[in-house]
């Protein structure tokens, strides 16, 4: 449904967090069911306040755009680990830390209650590895309310449809009966047992086989592929794994105290240290865009706003942001190569450094203001113009740092004037006229990239 983009959220007096910015896709932002699944996903989500579960912070509606801010985890999925552990299982003491976090978020989620103190009766349907993020802190959190059941959607399930991932849901949720906690239980009692056995458990090449498999096949022991499972742990798997609802644990927490007593978890220590043996390198690579996030410094911008300035806040429309797209999808690797001297550098960090935003010239035409000493008319020129969170785009055509809305033409024009108010006037009309039009040549390519690989865009073209 969604992109996942990298941000920071800036806010008056120097407050600023890296966040996780979630985008909706184009093509499901102007259909009412995808919309209403996204508002309620962030709704429901954000009744429920436990440290295993990604909370939203925010959600900005600038139509056809929408968004949800949310807490960012400095890691990786569980099933991103699990495709660079090898071999592919995992030690008991591990699953058991990560399986029994997630069971305590799901507890959380399965007890929230709505702003009246009613229960909203909560039930996942979509726990997966895919929607398990393990930090690098060595804590697990569940991600994702999109499907989620509960008595307070806007959205209902149209009958005949399922929601979700074949391979990990209950045999009520695929015979389209009514799901509850215990659902959500079984889910997990799948994750558990991959994670001891190495190995995908309704897994088959078609939907319909995954299908026959979750409901016919008898369920091997885990033991079956690790010998060594403690006795203990493979009981607390199986019930878990029990088709008939009523032999299942009764819930989420329920389910991690046996676990807890079959086998003792690892460390959060531990945790971590497993966590940094797969992915090190690429959360260190993160680590190096997350530093360029916050090293951009907004203090002379922000101290110059109002104080009742709204900074993440998006402006009255999304037509700039889609005219920015295009010409970000029109700037290929030869024009960058050609305006840089080089080509584009291959590590991540700047290759997502290479499209910067209006923002960056907008900070710079500040700089260049307030050395004129123009604050006043600065103040107003920044007030006219919507202000957002930059968004570093994380999607696989190629990353880029960008606001959710730029500037018009009418804001643009009403900027310049204002700074312009307090530059003396000189009589050289002809030199003045000719250097105008030189600058206008040389806006036919607005900005140069600098030896970061960070495009400026140029003062003088705006």
């Amino acid at each position: 449904m969604a992109t996942v983009h990298l941000a920071r959220l800036m806010g008056p007096e120097g407050f600023s967090r890296t966040v996780a910015v979630k985008q909706l896709h184009p093509q499901f932002s102007r259909d009412p069911e995808f919309v209403a699944m996204f508002l309620d996903e962030a709704r429901l989500a954000s009744r429920v306040l436990h440290p295993n579960v990604v909370s939203p912070l925010d959600v900005i509606s600038s139509p056809p755009e929408l968004f949800i801010v949310m807490e960012y985890v400095h890691g990786a999925s569980l099933s991103r680990l699990l495709k660079r552990s090898t071999p592919p299982s995992v030690s008991p003491r591990v699953a058991a830390a990560i399986i029994g976090q997630v069971l305590l978020g799901l507890h959380a989620a399965h007890e929230a209650t709505g702003e009246g103190g009613q229960s909203l009766e909560l039930v996942h349907r979509d726990v997966s590895p895919q929607n398990i993020m393990v930090s690098k802190d060595g804590v697990a959190r569940i991600v994702d309310f999109g499907v989620a059941k509960a008595k307070a959607r806007s959205h209902q399930t149209d009958p005949g449809k399922l929601k979700g991932k074949l391979g990990y849901m209950s045999p009520e949720q695929v015979n389209f009966e009514t799901v509850d906690r215990r659902s959500d239980v079984f889910a997990v009692g799948v994750i558990l047992w991959e994670l001891l056995a190495g190995r995908r458990l309704f897994g088959s090449d078609s939907p319909g086989g995954v299908v026959h498999t979750l409901l016919h096949t008898p369920i091997e022991p885990p033991s079956q592929f690790a010998p060594d499972l403690p006795p203990a742990l493979e009981r607390v798997v199986l019930r878990a794994l029990a088709r008939p609802v009523a032999e299942r644990f009764e819930s989420a927490r329920a389910m991690a105290e046996a676990l807890e007593r079959a086998v003792a978890p690892c460390s959060t220590l531990e945790l971590a240290s497993w966590v940094e043996s797969l992915v090190g390198e690429e959360l260190s690579s993160r680590s190096d865009l997350v530093s360029d996030v916050e090293s951009l410094s907004f203090d002379d911008f922000t101290r110059a706003l109002p104080q009742n300035s709204t900074l993440a806040s998006p402006g009255p429309t999304s037509a700039p942001l889609a005219a920015d797209r295009r010409r970000e999808e029109q700037a290929t690797p030869a024009n960058l190569s050609s305006a840089s001297g080089e080509h584009p550098p291959g590590r991540l960090r700047k290759r997502w450094l290479v499209p910067v935003t209006v923002t960056m010239a907008l900070i710079s035409l500040l700089g260049w203001g307030l050395t004129r000493r123009a604050a006043p008319s600065v103040v107003a020129a920044h007030a006219a113009l919507p202000a957002a969170p930059l968004v570093a785009d994380a999607t696989a055509q190629g990353p880029a740092l960008r606001t959710p809305t730029q500037p018009d033409a009418a804001s643009a024009a009403h900027a310049a004037p204002a700074l312009d108010s307090e530059r003396p006037h000189k009589p050289a009309a002809k030199a003045t006229a000719s250097a105008r039009a030189k600058a206008a040549n040389d806006c036919d390519v607005p900005y140069a990239i600098d030896e970061r690989g960070v495009k400026r865009f140029k003062e003088v073209c705006f």
